[in-house]
């Protein structure tokens, strides 16, 4: 398989394409330059990018740590929400933070300027929070630099009232157990940035308090958010949407009249199916994703 046919594989929507994606790596070195080029054209004009490509080669330029493509997938991440949604759907809340840190090249600045750009989706500026905590965790940025730039964000961020960086800055906070912090955490809480019932000041604690007592060992709740991103096909194909079942059930949705489909929706009965539903919970759409990171972000 050349790659123009496994760039043109890796597009379509359907099963996970893992024959193209074992090609990819049989080609590693002449597919990297092109993925980038394609991140490049789509953040100066969607219009004329690829999304469905760009989901699969956000995640292999992850797996395969491509440092040089740290800067271009900041910059496609800086892009209009609505633009960055069509490429990375709910690879935003639930990989992006684990694929930038593979993709780190030692230099922080770029996702402090991503964190800070009020024009940036609110999930991804919280999600490189918690990349920047992950790559301190690990050593390649020193403690003491994270926790002042952590600090800096607190009054940068001061306007951005009920916005979900807030939930990444605390999580960084928490990963990296930044006792000292406390008071600043608290003030988030009693300010209102946060959004009330999405978190509470005792959540933030607990994660805390489990860093302070397990330096060595990554908190539960942000475990996942430290495990590397090194095989795309297995963890992708745990992913509903790539399932025979959605598969099936999105054609049949194809092949059902507009009408039909509201009237449907008309007669179900209307359930809060997120009242008792917690934070760390599995989502109760079936995503298999925790809540926070599912459709807890359509309830904020």
């Amino acid at each position: 398989m050349d790659a123009d046919r496994i760039l043109h594989e890796l597009a379509q929507q359907g099963p996970l394409p893992t024959e193209a994606i074992l090609a990819a790596h049989a080609k590693r070195e002449a597919i990297v330059p092109r993925f980038i080029e394609a991140f490049e054209r789509y953040t100066n004009d969607p219009a004329r990018g690829s999304p469905d490509l760009l989901f699969m080669a956000f995640h292999l330029l992850g797996e395969w740590r491509e440092r040089s493509s740290y800067r271009p997938l900041v910059r496609f991440l800086r892009s209009r929400p609505d633009d960055v949604d069509r490429a990375l759907g709910g690879a935003i809340t639930e990989t992006a933070n684990r694929v930038m840190a593979q993709v780190f090249d030692g230099d922080p600045q770029p996702l402090y300027d991503l964190i800070r750009d009020p024009a940036a989706d609110e999930y991804i500026r919280s999600e490189m929070c918690e990349t920047l905590a992950v790559v301190t965790w690990r050593g390649d940025i020193p403690r003491a630099e994270t926790a002042h730039g952590l600090r800096a964000l607190f009054t940068d961020l001061a306007e951005d009232k009920e916005c979900f960086v807030w939930n990444g800055w605390l999580a960084a906070v928490a990963m990296l157990g930044l006792e000292d912090f406390s008071p600043l955490a608290k003030e988030v809480f009693d300010d209102e940035r946060i959004t009330p019932g999405v978190m509470e000041f005792r959540h933030f604690e607990q994660d805390l308090r489990w860093a302070l007592n397990h330096p060595d060992s990554p908190c539960p709740s942000y475990s996942t958010a430290c495990k590397p991103w090194d095989d795309t096909i297995a963890e992708l194909s745990t992913w509903y949407a790539f399932s025979d079942k959605y598969l099936k059930e999105r054609e049949r949705g194809r092949r059902i009249p507009d009408p039909e489909v509201k009237a449907l929706w008309a007669q179900a009965p209307a359930v809060n199916v997120h009242r008792d539903v917690g934070r760390n919970d599995p989502c109760p759409c079936g995503s298999g994703l925790k809540f926070k990171k599912c459709c807890l972000r359509s309830v904020a």
